[in-house]
């Protein structure tokens, strides 16, 4: 039975692993989208946004059905439940990308507001926030997973220099308002991304240390 229920939770962790390969898509193609001022990039990210939706909507199924049928010890239903939570930010960043590939397809229309000169950079950094949250998973590495909550004070602190620049650009240039708001949205996203990927980070180090380290800057990267 153990065994069997062993087999079933690989099964249902590799099928997530592959949603977020699928999610780390989406987001690289909705940012290039952007940097490549590639509108049919954006739809085509837009469209396979229900591939995403209906996966996680498996596997939450497949794991509840895990915990009626085996009615797993207390370690393994902190797995299953690690797992669902992992599923649904993943489906949150699937999201995110979209909101991306929407405010790309505005922006294309627009002249640009500012040389893509750092959001590169934050895209770099959150892509692999993304790929990093996913194998930490995989590996049950809370060592890799306590790297990720360190990217993400790089995330936010990009996000309000961008916030700050585009918002003074705005300020001097009213024209450039539509393009600005998008382009504050798009840096937005991309934050939320990086938090979601840190929830993820912060999943593993809790079910693998058994250290709950949410809402504690500080105390997270000491305890971790």
């Amino acid at each position: 039975m153990k065994r069997h229920f062993d087999d079933e939770l690989k099964k249902i962790k590799e099928k997530v692993f592959r949603m977020g390969l699928l999610v780390l898509e989406a987001i690289k193609d909705s940012t290039d989208a952007l940097f490549e001022r590639d509108s049919r990039k954006a739809q085509d990210v837009i469209k396979r946004d229900q591939e995403v939706n209906l996966q996680e909507i498996e596997i939450d199924e497949m794991g509840h059905e895990l915990i009626a049928l085996y009615q797993p010890t207390a370690s393994d239903l902190r797995l299953i439940t690690m797992v669902l939570k992992i599923n649904n930010d993943l489906e949150r960043m699937g999201d995110q990308a979209v909101n991306i590939a929407e405010k790309a397809m505005i922006l294309n229309q627009e002249p640009p507001v500012k040389p893509f000169q750092d959001l590169p950079k934050v895209v770099e950094t959150v892509l692999k926030m993304v790929r990093d949250s996913l194998d930490a998973f995989m590996e049950e590495d809370a060592a890799k997973a306590k790297t990720i909550l360190e990217a993400d004070d790089i995330i936010d602190r990009s996000n309000d220099q961008i916030y700050e620049e585009v918002q003074s650009i705005m300020e001097k240039n009213p024209g450039n308002t539509r393009a600005g708001v998008s382009l504050i949205m798009v840096s937005h996203n991309l934050e939320r991304v990086g938090d979601l990927a840190t929830n993820i980070a912060e999943d593993v180090i809790y079910v693998n240390r058994g250290v709950d380290v949410r809402h504690h800057i500080r105390e997270r990267r000491e305890e971790a």
